[in-house]
């Protein structure tokens, strides 16, 4: 044991200086003799020890030495060795994927790591903790904090967010962070592996622990709906990635009822296909498999149906090759009058040119950017070239010579083929619709010379038609910029069950995806689009690993650090603080007699 303030043994001196006014103190006792040969008897005993009488007949003595040796230590902090934790920086790493709410006794996984990182906590002395959710996006929760309670309320807020974990990006980060020389980086997951930690750094030591919980698992994989000849059929995925055999109940619903449901029995590390005939029509089916098993993120899928073949109706002054290409393909294309009123309220997609882009209908389309003054427009000198996209699939884009081009329209959109820094086909959200924009015109290129052209517009038809009515597919969090006819629009978010989940005002925020997988409403101006939330293929997967250590020993894992009592000084002045109260009590009852 050590003491942090041993220069108040010095009150050593004020303990030894009570002791002597007690040894010079004058005593008188009144002492009943009725001989003068018993009277020296008695003084002769008390000349042979004197100080030992008067200390063992002195209860004062006792309290007030006690008393003073009780506040001397509380003052000098005895100090002795405690289990600590290895590093002067720490800089824990949490993953809160969906694997991570899988069951182990009744607990999740993420509240195995807390529990860890809440015990670590309690072990700190004085060590600077930073705090990283591994999540698709790194995100710090704590930086180089100190303050144990701080820590343990950061802990206690962590929880799943259903995101597929960087950990690569996460100690990327973590590394970036390093300020000391002995720093000590833990990593708490369920599946990190050696490989996953090749190119670490080299002088930091990181420990893995990793949850161990998930042993059996039925997963379903895939879910989809279709329609053909007037009928909806669906297709289902269930792997067992057990040991054993097992028989589970498939059901597909919709708004809390049943439309389908049978027994699938599925063999152990084997995948079987459900076929779902006859379906009615819905706006999204929900699958599901009833099993008790300890992962039960995978046992929901969800489908939103939309209209296979939409018809294409075309607006403006349309160039030929657009309306001579789909038909080539077999798409359903009727040309519009100018004179037809821009209320168009069908289902279906447009394809208009030459049109404000604030008249057109809140449908799907495919919008060619044209300028009607050819001082607006911009030549191009700078190759072509295309990104690896599904509008862009078996499209060779780069052969592809397109002498003018037009502004693009403000908005926050995806780049899909550019000429330079200019961008000349355009995807993302108009009037709270999926939309495609050509930045330049027919006449000014040779692309419907070229087999990639109707190609293209497969690909742009399939694209939109997928997404009709439907905000599309999201990853549990996901960050997207929704653009809408109104800068204003505010939309509501509503679960499967209709409860509101989050209000988004998006001339201020983009749109963030709700974490928790399954299909949503997002309500705007009486309008409602659909969009779906869903798990990462790699999250229906799951996997156990060992807990390992990179760059350190097993045997240095937990070492014995000096660690203050921070409360021991606090129970030895209560302590000292009663003394005193009883030292009071016995003098007030020796004055009284």
């Amino acid at each position: 044991m050590y003491f942090a303030n041993p220069i108040f043994f010095i009150l050593v001196i004020l303990i030894t200086f009570v002791v002597l006014l007690y040894f010079f103190r004058k005593q008188y006792e009144a002492v009943i003799n009725p001989s003068n040969l018993l009277w020296h008897q008695a003084m002769n005993e008390w000349k042979v020890s004197p100080w030992i009488q008067k200390l063992q007949q002195n209860l004062l003595f006792w309290l007030q030495i006690a008393a003073l040796t009780l506040l001397m230590f509380a003052l000098t902090k005895p100090i002795w060795f405690s289990e600590g934790v290895r590093g002067e920086q720490l800089i824990w790493i949490i993953d809160t994927s969906a694997t991570m709410s899988a069951l182990m006794a009744d607990k999740p996984l993420i509240e195995q790591s807390k529990q860890q990182m809440k015990q670590m906590a309690d072990r700190l002395n004085g060590q600077e903790v930073t705090v990283i959710v591994a999540g698709t996006k790194p995100k710090i929760l704590l930086n180089r904090e100190s303050n144990i309670s701080v820590i343990q309320r950061t802990i206690e807020g962590i929880d799943v967010t259903y995101e597929h974990e960087n950990i690569e990006k996460s100690v990327k980060l973590a590394e970036s962070l390093v300020s000391k020389r002995e720093t000590n980086i833990h990593i708490f997951s369920d599946s990190v592996k050696k490989d996953d930690l090749k190119d670490v750094h080299g002088n930091v030591t990181y420990e893995i622990h990793n949850a161990h919980g998930i042993q059996d698992n039925i997963a379903l994989l895939s879910f989809g709906v279709a329609g053909k000849e007037n009928r909806i059929s669906g297709l289902a995925v269930i792997e067992n990635q057990g040991g054993k055999a097992k028989t589970v109940p498939f059901e597909v619903s919709n708004e809390n009822q049943t439309i389908f449901q049978q027994q699938v029995t599925i063999p152990a590390g084997k995948q079987v296909v459900v076929n779902v005939p006859d379906l009615p029509q819905r706006r999204s089916y929900q699958a599901f498999i009833k099993t008790r098993d300890q992962y039960v993120a995978d046992n929901e899928l969800t489908a939103v149906y939309s209209v296979l073949n939409p018809t294409v109706y075309a607006l403006g002054e349309i160039n030929p090759f657009f309306i001579k290409g789909l038909e080539t393909l077999g798409i359903k294309t009727v040309q519009l009058d100018q004179n037809t009123p821009l209320g168009l309220k069908e289902s279906g997609i447009i394809l208009a040119e030459g049109l404000p882009v604030n008249d057109l209908p809140k449908m799907p389309a495919i919008y060619i950017n044209k300028k009607q003054n050819s001082a607006d427009l911009i030549e191009l000198k700078e190759p072509i070239k295309g990104t690896e996209t599904g509008l862009t699939e078996y499209v060779d884009i780069d052969k592809t010579y397109i002498k003018y081009a037009s502004n693009p329209i403000p908005g926050n959109w995806e780049n899909i083929v550019k000429s330079g820094k200019h961008p000349l086909i355009q995807s993302g959200t108009m009037n709270g619709q999926p939309a495609i924009i050509m930045n330049f015109s027919l006449e000014n290129t040779d692309w419907p010379l070229h087999p990639g052209f109707p190609i293209f517009l497969y690909n742009s038809y399939q694209w939109l038609a997928n997404q009709t009515g439907f905000l599309g597919y999201f990853q549990p969090g996901e960050k997207k910029w929704l653009q809408f006819e109104d800068d204003n629009t505010r939309l509501e978010i509503f679960n499967a069950s209709g409860k509101s989940v989050s209000t988004l005002k998006l001339n201020k925020e983009n749109f963030k995806a709700p974490y928790m997988p399954g299909v949503y409403q997002a309500v705007s101006e009486g309008q409602v689009y659909y969009f779906s939330v869903l798990l990462d293929d790699r999250e229906k997967r799951p996997r156990s690993e060992a807990s390992f250590i990179l760059n350190g020993s097993v045997e240095n894992e937990k070492e014995l650090t000096l660690k203050p009592n921070e409360s021991i000084w606090f129970w030895m002045t209560c302590v000292v603080l009663l003394l005193l109260l009883t030292e009071w009590e016995v003098y007030r009852r020796g004055s009284r007699a």
